[in-house]
C-alpha cells in the first residue's frame, strides 16, 4: 500500500496543481527512506537468523540514497539534469539503475512470499543495489563534471 500510494502522489499533485512549492517531494523522499529501512529491519526481526544479509541492504540503501540525494541537490544548483525520462515534473533529478521502485516493491514481496529464503533474497539484493549505486557514482560524476 505505501509503494501504491507513493506512486499516486507525485502525479496527483501536479493534476491538482499542488506540486510547485517543493513540500510534498521533500515528504515523499523522507517516507521513503523511512519506510525503506524500516521494512529490511522489520523483515530482518521477523525471520530472525544473522543480520549481516540485511545489514547489508540497509548500507547498500544508505550509499544509493546519499548518492541520489547528493546529485539531485548539485544538479539542481548547477542547473543540470539527471535522466530526463524520469525527472520530468518531478521534485528530484533522478539518476537510472538497476534497483529502483519496481525492483525493490518485488523483492519486498518476495520477502513477505517467501520469508525461508530472505536471507538469500536479502544478500542478492543488496549486491544489485550495491552495483546500482557504484552506477550512479559514476554516472553522476560524469554528468557534474
Amino acid at each position: 500500500m505505501s509503494r501504491l500510494a507513493d506512486g499516486l502522489d507525485g502525479p496527483l499533485a501536479r493534476r491538482r496543481g499542488t506540486a510547485g512549492s517543493g513540500a510534498g517531494g521533500f515528504l515523499d523522499i523522507c517516507a521513503d527512506f523511512l519506510v525503506y529501512g524500516a521494512f529490511v529491519v522489520g523483515v530482518a526481526v521477523g525471520v530472525g537468523g544473522p543480520a549481516l544479509p540485511f545489514l547489508l541492504v540497509l548500507l547498500a540503501y544508505y550509499v544509493n540514497g546519499t548518492v541520489f540525494l547528493a546529485f539531485s541537490s548539485i544538479a539542481e544548483r548547477t542547473g543540470r539534469r539527471g535522466d530526463g525520462r524520469r525527472s520530468g515534473g518531478r521534485s528530484l533529478n533522478f539518476l537510472g539503475g538497476l534497483a529502483e521502485g519496481g525492483e525493490t516493491i518485488a523483492v519486498h514481496t518476495l520477502w513477505c512470499l517467501l520469508p525461508g529464503f530472505a536471507h538469500t533474497i536479502a544478500w542478492v539484493w543488496a549486491a544489485v543495489v550495491a552495483v546500482t549505486a557504484a552506477h550512479r557514482v559514476v554516472t553522476g560524476y560524469r554528468q557534474l563534471r
